[in-house]
């Protein structure tokens, strides 16, 4: 009886763990609707990783007991590490393979997972074609425009740690966006101070590899995939493909890794590919992209928003820069140099005063009916 009682415990327990890790929608390694808005900032999300699915207070209270402190600390290190390197495993991952189709297998992966626990725990994946319309669309933001770029920018000879502090300025341009949408999120006199910052730290570590001739195409290439990442973010936040966020990610995942195929067909990349390309380093890249950064880190971050405060989860925004930069330099030998860590630290105190002006702005918005109700449950 105890042996089937624990048996029953782990296969919850696992149950849960593997639903909460699969609403990945960026399962980049990086990141789907990474710091998209949250729908009017609900629940104290200013800019977040992916959209949550949104808990009450009675689920939350349903989780089992206050975590312990050890608990915590690893799950904050799963985080940290899970998104901190994995641009160095996509910058190892397309040393010996071609970039589209290396973000497209991990990508397409990804989904697939996804679907089939879907498909086997609620039983319908099937989108209207209005769904499919929708995930494609976000599909060529998220993982065409904020995978593939970053990866062909690191394919180009960009640093792992330079592509992570211009990744870092993607809830810089949702907040520019926002702004610029209809019936948008204004953005406050704070705001702006903290998108200042952040644009003077983009411009200060991009503007010199523009000028050295070293790797400016890599370089446009990821400042383009924050924007067009930031779009889709956007998009899937007002426009998502399935009321399900699970099967909405699933098909965005399969629809993204499909579209990053072509593309690298397209561009030539079947004849690029050899077998003595899969090296050891490749795959260990791929296998982390897809399980350590995709699975762990994702749900690790999710039981961390269930228990923590947002505000202290979302400090992964400001560590994770810091890890890839130190990662690129103690693994690949990256130079860690003066300008870059000012740019770093501009970005990121540009992006937490846009947090911080967000916050305030909200607080001090009267409460509509349905967040009181949310409050009151």
């Amino acid at each position: 009886m105890h042996k089937k009682r624990h048996t029953d415990s782990a296969c919850c327990f696992l149950s849960t763990l593997i639903r909460y890790t699969l609403l990945d929608i960026q399962a980049e390694a990086a990141d789907a609707l990474e710091f998209g808005l949250s729908r009017e900032f609900r629940h104290g999300m200013v800019l977040t990783l992916m959209v949550v699915p949104t808990t009450d207070s009675t689920s939350n209270s349903a989780d089992a007991g206050r975590p312990a402190l050890w608990q915590i600390m690893m799950a904050f290190g799963i985080v940290y590490v899970g998104y901190g390197l994995n641009f160095l495993a996509v910058k190892i991952g397309v040393e010996s393979l071609p970039a589209f189709l290396f973000a497209a297998s991990h990508i397409f992966c990804a989904g697939v997972v996804l679907i089939t626990w879907q498909a086997c725990t609620q039983g319908r994946v099937f989108l209207p074609m209005q769904g499919l319309q929708r995930a494609a669309i976000g599909a060529f933001f998220l993982f065409v425009g904020g995978v593939g770029l970053v990866t062909q920018g690191e394919k180009l000879g960009v640093p792992s740690g330079v592509a992570a502090i211009i990744k870092a300025s993607v809830p810089l341009w949702v907040a520019v966006l926002e702004a610029l949408r209809p019936r948008g999120e204004r953005v406050s006199l704070l705001m702006s101070g903290g998108l200042v910052l952040g644009a003077t730290g983009v411009v200060a570590i991009v503007l010199p590899r523009l000028t050295a001739g070293s790797t400016p195409t890599g370089v446009l290439l990821l400042v383009l995939s924050a924007f067009l990442f930031a779009v889709g973010s956007i998009f899937v936040r007002h426009r998502p493909p399935s009321e399900s966020p699970v099967t909405g990610a699933a098909w965005m995942m399969i629809f993204g890794g499909l579209l990053l195929t072509a593309l690298g067909l397209a561009f030539g990349e079947a004849g690029q590919v050899h077998a003595g390309d899969f090296t050891a380093r490749t795959l260990g890249a791929f296998a982390f992209l897809l399980f350590i950064h995709s699975l762990a880190a994702f749900t690790a971050m999710n039981w961390l928003l269930r228990h923590l405060p947002a505000s202290v989860v979302t400090t992964k925004f400001y560590v994770s820069p810091a890890v890839a930069l130190l990662a690129g330099s103690l693994v690949l030998g990256e130079t860690i140099t003066l300008p870059v860590v000012a740019s770093l630290t501009l970005i990121l105190v540009g992006v937490g005063v846009v947090l911080w002006g967000a916050a305030r702005k909200k607080a001090e918005l009267p409460l509509k009916p349905n967040d009181a109700e949310e409050l009151e449950t």
